[in-house]
């Protein structure tokens, strides 16, 4: 990586991979991302997915088929 590029200007970037816990949801639910009302909804076979466990507002809702081609298990 070059040292004259700052992060939000043109330049190369590389997806730097992070752990995330998730879980499959059997059947369609609804999961408060913040007190302030953000609520997510998935349907059966979804995953829920913690970014930043800890952090308000750190959960996110993937399908079934993008997990499969996204995410491999964390060793």
């Amino acid at each position: 990586m070059h040292d004259d590029l700052t992060h939000g200007h043109a330049g190369t970037y590389r997806n730097v991979p992070v752990a995330v816990l998730a879980k499959q949801m059997h059947e369609a639910f609804s999961i408060a991302r913040s007190e302030a009302g953000d609520v997510l909804h998935g349907e059966a076979s979804d995953w829920v997915m913690q970014y930043a466990p800890g952090e308000p507002g750190d959960y996110g809702v993937v399908k079934a088929v993008r997990f499969a081609k996204v995410y491999k298990r964390a060793l």
